[in-house]
């Protein structure tokens, strides 16, 4: 029996070790492999004008020299920020409308680039997938263009009345529809502040016309009529000396 007791030290670690796998093991199998190609939003209303970035992380030392994507059918983009050491191309469709876009540039090792640009969500709701390819300076191409089950999933974007409109560039008559409608009752219901001056100026001047017409001394007809009352009086008053000496 003492001799097999040293072999308890060594079941009692292999035994934690199993512990801490069997805990780890979900996380480890949820964890991401790779950082993926992103466009954002994930969420958007229908037809509303939309902010979008797309995010491109390089996972090769070579770094990343082009990205391009396709536009889902019913975006229609309208307007693209300029990004420092890239050039835009369009590639578009016999009716004007745009079918992809094009950024050529490099960046550096394991370093990331994000293009954003203006467009207007479909209007039908439903999922939207921005399918893309990128290639790296050695000449490896990374498609993106699965499902979101597959090793390069396409990003997705939900289409939704229930999101919030974002009216990105004051496009069309959004923003009327952000506020649910409200915005003329909101003005209504707003007080207006030059009307209530004035009336308050107006109320000050009748105020002081009143106090002024308080302190105003009496007029030249009331003083002459009020002398010559008084004057009248003194002479009631007084004899003559005719009238003395009888």
């Amino acid at each position: 029996m003492s001799r097999g007791r040293p072999l308890r030290r060594p079941l009692r670690a292999l035994a934690l070790c199993a512990l801490a796998l069997a805990a780890l093991g979900p996380a480890l199998a949820s964890a991401p492999a790779s950082a993926h190609l992103q466009v954002r939003p994930a969420h958007a209303a229908p037809g509303d004008p939309v902010l979008w970035t797309v995010l491109v992380p390089s996972e090769d030392e070579a770094g990343t020299r082009q990205v391009e994507l396709a536009v889902p059918h019913g975006v229609l983009p309208f307007s693209y920020e300029h990004a420092p050491g890239w050039t835009r191309r369009l590639r578009t469709d016999a009716d004007g409308s745009v079918r992809a876009i094009v950024w050529r540039g490099r960046t550096s090792a394991e370093g990331l680039a994000a293009f954003r640009f203006l467009a207007s969500a479909p209007e039908r709701a439903g999922p939207i997938a921005w399918k893309a390819i990128q290639t790296y300076r050695d000449g490896a191409i990374v498609r993106w263009i699965g499902s979101a089950a597959s090793e390069y999933p396409a990003s997705v974007t939900a289409v939704s009345p229930s999101v919030p409109r974002e009216n990105a560039g004051g496009e069309g008559g959004a923003g009327a529809a952000a506020d649910g409608g409200t915005g003329g009752q909101a003005a209504a219901a707003r007080p207006d502040w030059v009307a209530r001056g004035l009336a308050l100026a107006a109320l000050l001047a009748l105020a002081a016309t009143a106090l002024a017409g308080r302190a105003r001394p009496p007029g030249i007809a009331r003083r002459v009529a009020w002398a010559s009352r008084r004057g009248e009086s003194r002479t009631a008053g007084r004899t003559s000396p005719s009238e003395r000496r009888h």
